[in-house]
Protein backbone atom coordinates (compact mmCIF):
# COMPACT_ATOMS: atom_id res chain seq x y z
CA UNK A 1 0.00 0.00 0.00
CA UNK A 2 0.93 3.28 -0.86
CA UNK A 3 1.00 5.84 1.99
CA UNK A 4 0.87 9.64 0.44
CA UNK A 5 2.49 10.76 4.14
CA UNK A 6 4.66 8.17 6.13
CA UNK A 7 5.13 8.23 9.55
CA UNK A 8 7.82 11.39 9.97
CA UNK A 9 10.84 11.10 12.02
CA UNK A 10 11.30 13.12 15.25
CA UNK A 11 13.01 16.47 14.98
CA UNK A 12 16.83 16.06 16.22
CA UNK A 13 16.38 20.37 16.84
CA UNK A 14 13.19 20.92 17.64
CA UNK A 15 13.44 24.62 17.16
CA UNK A 16 14.93 24.38 13.43
CA UNK A 17 11.86 21.86 12.87
CA UNK A 18 9.29 24.68 14.10
CA UNK A 19 10.75 27.24 12.06
CA UNK A 20 10.34 25.33 8.78
CA UNK A 21 7.14 24.28 9.76
CA UNK A 22 6.19 27.55 9.65
CA UNK A 23 8.16 28.41 6.43
CA UNK A 24 6.04 25.85 5.25
CA UNK A 25 2.85 27.12 6.58
CA UNK A 26 2.81 30.77 5.23
CA UNK A 27 4.30 29.54 1.79
CA UNK A 28 0.68 27.01 1.23
CA UNK A 29 -1.07 30.06 2.89
CA UNK A 30 -0.03 32.43 0.03
CA UNK A 31 -0.25 29.60 -2.68
CA UNK A 32 -3.36 28.50 -2.07
CA UNK A 33 -4.78 32.23 -1.83
CA UNK A 34 -2.89 33.05 -5.05
CA UNK A 35 -4.13 29.62 -7.08
CA UNK A 36 -7.75 30.82 -5.86
CA UNK A 37 -6.72 34.13 -7.39
CA UNK A 38 -5.79 33.43 -10.64
CA UNK A 39 -7.89 30.22 -10.60
CA UNK A 40 -4.94 27.51 -10.96
CA UNK A 41 -5.07 23.76 -9.70
CA UNK A 42 -5.36 24.43 -6.26
CA UNK A 43 -2.11 22.63 -3.82
CA UNK A 44 -5.06 21.75 -1.75
CA UNK A 45 -6.43 19.39 -4.41
CA UNK A 46 -3.34 17.72 -4.64
CA UNK A 47 -2.88 16.89 -0.79
CA UNK A 48 -6.10 15.42 -0.80
CA UNK A 49 -5.46 13.20 -3.56
CA UNK A 50 -1.80 12.23 -1.63
CA UNK A 51 -3.90 10.96 1.12
CA UNK A 52 -4.63 8.23 -0.65
CA UNK A 53 -7.94 6.16 -1.81
CA UNK A 54 -10.40 5.80 0.60
CA UNK A 55 -14.08 6.67 1.71
CA UNK A 56 -13.56 10.34 2.33
CA UNK A 57 -15.48 12.42 5.23
CA UNK A 58 -15.12 16.13 4.52
CA UNK A 59 -15.55 19.03 6.40
CA UNK A 60 -17.07 21.67 4.51
CA UNK A 61 -20.28 22.44 6.49
CA UNK A 62 -18.56 24.53 9.74
CA UNK A 63 -20.73 27.30 10.82
CA UNK A 64 -17.48 28.98 11.06
CA UNK A 65 -16.07 28.49 7.61
CA UNK A 66 -19.16 29.57 5.90
CA UNK A 67 -18.75 33.02 7.33
CA UNK A 68 -15.80 33.40 7.98
CA UNK A 69 -13.95 34.88 4.67
CA UNK A 70 -17.33 37.29 4.12
CA UNK A 71 -16.33 38.81 7.94
CA UNK A 72 -12.93 39.09 7.39
CA UNK A 73 -13.23 40.87 4.17
CA UNK A 74 -15.69 43.21 5.57
CA UNK A 75 -13.91 43.80 8.42
CA UNK A 76 -10.89 44.66 6.55
CA UNK A 77 -12.77 47.33 4.70
CA UNK A 78 -13.80 49.01 8.25
CA UNK A 79 -10.71 48.93 10.43
CA UNK A 80 -8.50 49.28 7.57
CA UNK A 81 -9.97 52.66 6.90
CA UNK A 82 -10.34 53.22 10.71
CA UNK A 83 -6.83 52.59 10.93
CA UNK A 84 -5.62 54.22 7.92
CA UNK A 85 -7.20 57.66 9.51
CA UNK A 86 -5.83 56.80 12.74
CA UNK A 87 -2.25 57.09 11.19
CA UNK A 88 -2.75 60.22 9.77
CA UNK A 89 -3.67 61.99 12.97
CA UNK A 90 -0.86 60.50 14.98
CA UNK A 91 2.16 60.14 12.65
CA UNK A 92 3.97 62.11 9.80
CA UNK A 93 6.43 61.71 6.97
CA UNK A 94 8.39 58.26 7.01
CA UNK A 95 6.98 57.32 9.83
CA UNK A 96 2.98 57.18 8.69
CA UNK A 97 4.30 55.62 5.45
CA UNK A 98 6.18 52.98 7.23
CA UNK A 99 2.50 52.28 9.44
CA UNK A 100 1.00 52.77 6.46
CA UNK A 101 2.85 49.90 4.76
CA UNK A 102 2.68 47.68 7.91
CA UNK A 103 -1.50 47.80 7.91
CA UNK A 104 -1.62 47.06 4.43
CA UNK A 105 0.27 43.88 4.62
CA UNK A 106 -1.39 42.71 8.20
CA UNK A 107 -4.88 43.40 6.23
CA UNK A 108 -3.69 41.08 2.88
CA UNK A 109 -1.80 38.47 5.34
CA UNK A 110 -5.20 38.31 7.28
CA UNK A 111 -7.63 38.17 3.81
CA UNK A 112 -5.05 35.38 2.74
CA UNK A 113 -5.39 33.24 5.90
CA UNK A 114 -8.78 33.12 5.60
CA UNK A 115 -9.15 32.26 1.91
CA UNK A 116 -6.83 29.54 2.14
CA UNK A 117 -7.93 28.05 5.53
CA UNK A 118 -11.67 28.20 4.01
CA UNK A 119 -10.67 26.88 0.42
CA UNK A 120 -8.27 23.80 2.22
CA UNK A 121 -10.61 22.96 5.01
CA UNK A 122 -13.26 22.47 2.19
CA UNK A 123 -11.17 20.43 -0.09
CA UNK A 124 -9.11 18.45 2.04
CA UNK A 125 -10.87 15.55 4.25
CA UNK A 126 -10.73 12.62 6.38
CA UNK A 127 -9.60 9.21 4.24
CA UNK A 128 -11.01 5.81 5.89
CA UNK A 129 -9.00 2.14 4.11
CA UNK A 130 -8.79 -0.65 4.60
CA UNK A 131 -5.52 -0.30 6.91
CA UNK A 132 -5.69 2.97 8.31
CA UNK A 133 -7.69 6.36 9.10
CA UNK A 134 -5.73 9.33 7.68
CA UNK A 135 -7.12 12.16 9.50
CA UNK A 136 -6.30 15.65 7.99
CA UNK A 137 -7.53 19.76 8.60
CA UNK A 138 -6.66 21.53 5.55
CA UNK A 139 -2.30 21.33 5.76
CA UNK A 140 -1.96 22.03 9.06
CA UNK A 141 -2.84 18.70 10.99
CA UNK A 142 -2.17 15.30 9.37
CA UNK A 143 -3.10 12.65 11.42
CA UNK A 144 -2.29 8.47 10.75
CA UNK A 145 -4.14 6.02 12.72
CA UNK A 146 -3.89 2.40 12.06
CA UNK A 147 -7.15 0.58 12.75
CA UNK A 148 -5.62 -2.09 14.87
CA UNK A 149 -4.73 1.12 17.26
CA UNK A 150 -8.64 2.22 17.31
CA UNK A 151 -9.94 1.23 20.25
CA UNK A 152 -13.76 2.63 19.72
CA UNK A 153 -15.26 5.67 17.99
CA UNK A 154 -18.66 8.02 18.92
CA UNK A 155 -20.15 10.96 17.52
CA UNK A 156 -19.60 14.20 20.10
CA UNK A 157 -23.13 15.35 21.72
CA UNK A 158 -22.95 19.17 21.98
CA UNK A 159 -26.57 19.27 22.86
CA UNK A 160 -26.22 17.25 26.70
CA UNK A 161 -24.01 19.94 27.98
CA UNK A 162 -25.91 21.70 30.71
CA UNK A 163 -25.29 24.98 32.29
CA UNK A 164 -20.88 25.45 32.58
CA UNK A 165 -20.39 22.07 30.78
CA UNK A 166 -18.70 21.87 28.14
CA UNK A 167 -18.15 18.47 25.49
CA UNK A 168 -15.50 17.27 27.36
CA UNK A 169 -17.56 16.88 30.55
CA UNK A 170 -20.69 15.62 28.51
CA UNK A 171 -18.20 12.71 27.15
CA UNK A 172 -16.03 12.74 31.47
CA UNK A 173 -12.96 13.82 29.80
CA UNK A 174 -9.77 15.93 30.67
CA UNK A 175 -8.33 18.54 28.05
CA UNK A 176 -5.23 17.21 28.55
CA UNK A 177 -6.31 13.33 27.75
CA UNK A 178 -7.23 14.53 23.81
CA UNK A 179 -5.60 15.98 21.08
CA UNK A 180 -7.87 18.59 19.28
CA UNK A 181 -8.02 18.43 15.67
CA UNK A 182 -10.25 21.01 14.38
CA UNK A 183 -9.81 24.42 12.76
CA UNK A 184 -12.14 26.92 14.02
CA UNK A 185 -15.33 24.70 14.57
CA UNK A 186 -16.22 22.39 17.81
CA UNK A 187 -15.26 18.91 17.02
CA UNK A 188 -17.79 16.49 16.06
CA UNK A 189 -16.28 13.03 16.06
CA UNK A 190 -14.27 11.87 19.44
CA UNK A 191 -11.57 8.41 18.82
CA UNK A 192 -10.36 6.05 21.57
CA UNK A 193 -6.76 4.50 21.03
CA UNK A 194 -5.68 1.64 22.44
CA UNK A 195 -2.73 1.80 24.89
CA UNK A 196 0.63 2.07 23.14
CA UNK A 197 -1.23 2.78 19.98
CA UNK A 198 1.35 1.26 17.80
CA UNK A 199 2.10 2.68 14.29
CA UNK A 200 -0.18 6.15 15.20
CA UNK A 201 1.28 9.45 14.40
CA UNK A 202 0.11 13.26 14.53
CA UNK A 203 2.22 16.07 13.04
CA UNK A 204 1.03 20.03 12.94
CA UNK A 205 2.46 22.06 10.21
CA UNK A 206 4.68 19.55 9.51
CA UNK A 207 6.00 18.69 12.67
CA UNK A 208 5.67 15.63 14.90
CA UNK A 209 3.72 15.89 17.85
CA UNK A 210 2.75 13.79 20.96
CA UNK A 211 -0.26 11.78 19.89
CA UNK A 212 -2.69 11.61 23.32
CA UNK A 213 -5.23 8.84 24.25
CA UNK A 214 -8.18 10.48 22.19
CA UNK A 215 -8.16 12.46 19.22
CA UNK A 216 -11.17 15.02 18.76
CA UNK A 217 -11.96 15.76 14.88
CA UNK A 218 -14.59 17.62 13.40
CA UNK A 219 -16.29 16.21 10.26
CA UNK A 220 -19.70 17.41 8.40
CA UNK A 221 -21.20 13.40 8.98
CA UNK A 222 -19.67 12.52 12.32
CA UNK A 223 -22.92 9.49 12.34
CA UNK A 224 -21.97 8.08 9.51
CA UNK A 225 -17.92 8.24 9.49
CA UNK A 226 -18.22 6.69 13.72
CA UNK A 227 -20.73 3.78 11.51
CA UNK A 228 -17.92 3.73 8.71
CA UNK A 229 -14.97 2.97 11.49
CA UNK A 230 -17.23 1.02 13.61
CA UNK A 231 -17.88 -1.40 10.56
CA UNK A 232 -13.74 -1.54 9.71
CA UNK A 233 -12.84 -2.81 12.97
CA UNK A 234 -15.94 -5.54 13.61
CA UNK A 235 -13.80 -7.77 11.45
CA UNK A 236 -11.00 -7.58 13.88
CA UNK A 237 -12.48 -6.96 16.95
CA UNK A 238 -14.31 -10.75 15.77
CA UNK A 239 -10.72 -12.47 15.29
CA UNK A 240 -9.76 -11.08 18.92
CA UNK A 241 -12.98 -12.15 20.43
Amino acid sequence: MTDGFPAPASARLPGAARLRGAWRAQHLMWTEAWCLWTRRPLPSAAWARALGDGQRFALRRGSWMSVLVPMVVFSQFVDVLVAQGAIHVVAAGRRALLLHALLLLASLWTVAWAVSLRSATRHVGHVLDAHALTLAVGFAHVCRVPLAAIAGVRAIDHRSARGHQDWYDVHGLEPREVTCLAALDAPTLLIELRSGAAGAWWTRHGVRRPLRRWIAVQADEPAAMAGAIAARLAPAIACDA
